[in-house]
């Protein structure tokens, strides 16, 4: 189910990304900002995962091409994390930005990660109403439907 989860978080992303591009030059900052936030929290957590200091920040906001390199970046450790995680499910221990500490399974970490982006891409499409601008569809009985046209 982890490895479906991240599928479907990798395809709707790009998907975003590319319905953001295409829209550049009549987006507003807002919707740059949450993907930004998507990214850098993906990030963040991959991080965490690995025990590594991030270079990024939560609500750090970057152009769409530095999101597009941070996304597939981020991406392909998450697909290398969770096959790793079909063994295991070490509890990772870490500080948030607050500096509060905690410590969590990766399972829950990635369930996390992907329901996170979920949320801001709704919140993405509400912007592009609001901006009218026709936000795409990535909800995942879409991605499901693609899936099974493509076998």
């Amino acid at each position: 189910m982890l490895d479906q989860l991240r599928k479907y978080s990798n395809w709707a992303n790009s998907l975003l990304l590319d319905t953001l591009i295409a829209n550049s030059s009549s987006l507003p900052e807002s919707c740059i900002l949450l993907f930004s936030h998507i990214v850098n929290a993906q990030t963040i957590w991959v991080c965490r995962i690995k025990g590594i200091v991030p270079e990024v920040s939560v609500w750090q906001l970057h152009d769409l091409e530095l999101c597009k390199a941070l996304l597939e970046k981020s991406a392909k450790e998450l697909s290398q994390i969770v096959y790793s995680e079909a063994t295991e499910s070490p509890v990772i221990k870490y500080t948030v930005s607050t500096g509060d500490y905690y410590e969590t399974s990766v399972f829950d970490i990635l369930l996390h990660v992907f329901n996170h982006g979920t949320y801001h891409r709704a919140q993405i499409a509400k912007e592009m109403k609001l901006h009218h601008l026709k936000p795409v569809n990535t909800d995942y009985i879409q991605f499901v439907r693609l899936q099974s046209e493509r076998t």
